[in-house]
């Protein structure tokens, strides 16, 4: 039986078998998947974000974990992330569940213990200070064809602000059951009469209407804006040459301005939410939705550049833009180049002395809605072509055919009070 290699802080190993578990726990009385979370970041040779983060709540295909309800250990794997996803490196990043609109209780990150590949390799983090609210405590690389880890300690009383910025991506740092509790405690403030949101519900009139845009994600699904949706009574989507569809209300979340609705009938197409986060400050993007738009209004294109990587304060949930948006455009997706979905506009600041300081949801948050209501973009990178939507390229494309590609997805969204 071989010799367990404890590591302690800073010291690596060879990592012998390459599709690795990695069992975890705490040795307090908090819970992972309930207070506190993990979340594995996998990083480029830049140590930018390669690829979408692996959570508890949304596991990836490099990384499953043992059990839904109640895990305990992850299983990676390696070859996979590294040479088809292009990572470099695989961070594993321990954190208390946080989300402002909630009243969770306080709690910090204390110990965290870590045994690689039934008991070949352990680790035990323990934090240096008090109120330590997320911790890097471990990280995979590989070194002269051999996969490797390396124990770390980077700690955080501030949670995962100053992380997202450097490695230039957005993480939700939520609890699994977010949308539920979020809902739940819409709910109870209904059922009270009162109302803590910052911003007051639409105040509506019985038959008035209204109208947004909406961007198919499967042939069932589309995403648009939570305002555009808000008190509706009901919600119906139209496009130039298809029947009009009825939609319903699958998930919500105010904080984001996001919301997942569904149609009955198949979709004929739908865009392909971006994967990898990079560095897109100056990127081309395009816009396509329906602004001023009453029932017969028409799709219009719109094009810019991502001015910003923050929202309003510094709000790390949106990036802004400078193409030219209306009333209408809520809901209208940003597309990069490639034909990848990287935001979701949301609002417009109105000033004298602004100009198309405009306001997009990170596809980040768009894909965690989508995770939370249970539905799996993963496979559908190949559907893409077949749904007569090509798949995303590496060649960027003409705004002309980025609109001729993209138009079959793009929906006006029409509600009644």
């Amino acid at each position: 039986m071989t010799a367990q290699t404890t590591l302690v802080l800073g010291a690596n190993t060879v990592i012998a078998q390459s599709n690795c578990s990695v069992a975890f726990a705490t040795t307090n009385q908090l819970k992972f998947g309930e207070q506190l979370g993990l979340l594995w970041l996998p990083l480029d040779e830049h140590r930018k974000a390669a690829c979408s983060p692996a959570y508890l709540h949304e596991p990836k295909e490099w990384a499953q974990l043992n059990s839904k309800d109640n895990p305990s250990a992850w299983q990676l794997d390696l070859p996979t992330l590294f040479d088809k996803q292009g990572a470099s490196f695989l961070q594993l990043i321990a954190y208390v569940y946080h989300e402002p609109s909630l009243n969770l209780p306080a709690v910090e990150l204390s110990k965290v213990n870590l045994t690689l590949n039934n008991g070949d390799i352990g680790y035990e983090f323990t934090a240096s200070e008090r109120h330590v609210k997320a911790a890097i405590i471990l990280e995979i690389y590989r070194r002269n064809g051999q996969f490797k880890c390396r124990a770390l300690g980077e700690s955080s009383t501030q949670g995962l602000a100053s992380l997202e910025h450097r490695v230039q991506v957005s993480l939700d740092i939520r609890p699994p059951d977010t949308h539920a509790l979020i809902q739940e405690n819409q709910r109870q403030q209904n059922i009270s009469g009162t109302n803590n949101e910052s911003r007051p519900p639409r105040q509506v009139q019985s038959g008035e209407t209204w109208t947004g845009t909406a961007f198919a994600i499967d042939p069932y699904h589309l995403l648009t804006c939570y305002h555009v949706i808000e008190s509706a009574a009901m919600i119906g989507i139209r496009q130039q040459g298809q029947p009009d569809r009825e939609a319903q209300v699958v998930l919500s979340d105010i904080g984001s301005d996001s919301a997942i609705i569904r149609v009955s009938e198949p979709l004929p197409s739908y865009l392909p939410l971006a994967q990898r986060c990079t560095d897109n400050l100056g990127e081309t993007i395009t816009t396509l939705g329906f602004p001023l738009s009453g029932l017969s209004s028409q799709l219009q294109v719109t094009q810019g550049c991502i001015s910003g990587l923050t929202g309003l304060s510094n709000d790390i949930r949106y990036m802004q833009f400078t193409a030219p948006i209306q009333p209408g455009s809520s809901g209208s997706p940003l597309l990069l180049p490639t034909g990848e979905v990287i935001g979701m506009v949301t609002s417009s600041l109105v000033h004298e002395h602004a100009q198309n300081m405009n306001y997009a949801v990170k596809f980040q948050l768009l894909s965690a809605l989508t995770a939370s209501a249970g539905i799996s973009l993963d496979n559908l990178s190949e559907s893409f072509g077949s749904s007569g939507m090509s798949c995303t390229t590496a060649a960027a494309l003409t705004t002309p055919q980025l609109s001729k590609q993209s138009r079959g997805a793009l929906w006006l969204v029409g509600c009644q009070g």
